[in-house]
């Protein structure tokens, strides 16, 4: 009977130990499998954040340049009606230079004593 019991207890005993070396060896080579998929999933975290941030900001800028064109419009009026007005007035001097001129020239000139 001690024969049948040890026998029972070194077998029970060496598939214990097997079991973990068996556990350890597999828990050995998928540590780096691990590891390299949790940096993988952070990648892809980080990846996923700066897409977000990009949207953002082209959102923003996107707004900023509808705000800004539709303020550049405005100014761009108010040049152009400013420059008219200083066409008008350049018109009007012109005008008045041509016959200043020619009205000092259709005078008959004073005769010398």
């Amino acid at each position: 009977m001690q024969i049948f019991t040890d026998v029972v207890l070194w077998s029970i005993i060496v598939k214990v130990v097997i079991g973990l070396t068996v556990t350890g060896l597999i828990g050995g080579i998928m540590w780096p499998f691990r590891s390299v998929h949790k940096e993988w999933v952070s990648l892809k975290e980080t990846t996923k954040a700066i897409q977000e941030e990009l949207v953002q900001q082209r959102t923003n800028c996107l707004g900023t340049l509808q705000h800004q064109g539709d303020r550049q419009i405005e100014i761009l009026g108010k040049v152009s009606d400013t420059l008219e007005n200083i066409h008008l007035s350049q018109a009007e001097m012109t005008g008045y230079c041509k016959a200043n001129s020619l009205a000092s020239s259709c005078r008959p000139r004073a005769k010398k004593k």
